[in-house]
This record gives C-alpha cells, structure tokens and sequence, in this order.
C-alpha cells in the first residue's frame, strides 16, 4: 500500500515540476510570471475527460460536489495543487511502514 501512496505522490509531484517548467518558459517568452490555473492546465490537455468528470459528477453523485469541491479546485495553481496533493500521498507513503515483513 505504501508503494502505491509513493507512486500517486511522485506523480502529483512531476505534475507539479512539470506545471513550475511551463510557467518559467512562459516567463522567458513574455517577461511577466502568473502561475497557470488547474482547470486550464487540464483542459488544455483533455478537454472531454474534463467535461466527462462535470457531467458524472452532476448527474449521479450531485450538483453539490461539483460547485463547492471540484469547481473552486479548478482555479487553484497547478503548482500548488500538484505540490499539496504530493505532500498528502508521499508523507504517508514514508512515514508507514509497509505491513508486509521481510524473511531474512
């Protein structure tokens, strides 16, 4: 379990690497530094899995959780995101030993 954890936070993180690159480049093209928003990021991208999450979501689990979870998550900077969403996988992922011993 505890590989899984590392893996989802190791991905998150190049997310947020890769989300930090992007925003440098842009620095050098154009001379000024915004950090580009998730919801851009992502349906610039996938635009239809994008859409697909909004229609699931609304239509089977509710139109709450899209308007004040997942809509306002959008507009959150991709660095921050991805550096959160590392932190909460990879520091459980660390701290826990996995539940499996080793034979020696």
């Amino acid at each position: 379990m505890t590989l899984v954890l590392r893996i989802i936070g190791w991905f998150f993180l190049a997310i947020a690497i890769a989300s930090l690159a992007f925003n440098l480049f842009q620095l050098m093209e154009q001379d000024s530094f915004q950090l580009s928003l998730l919801g851009e990021n992502w349906f610039a991208v996938h635009p239809g899995s994008l859409n697909l999450l909004q229609a699931i979501t609304e239509r089977y689990i509710g139109l709450w959780l899209w308007d004040d979870v997942f809509s306002p998550l959008l507009f959150v900077p991709t660095l921050v995101f991805g550096l959160v969403a590392a932190a909460i996988f990879l520091i459980p992922g660390y701290l826990f030993k996995s539940s499996r011993r080793r034979r020696r």
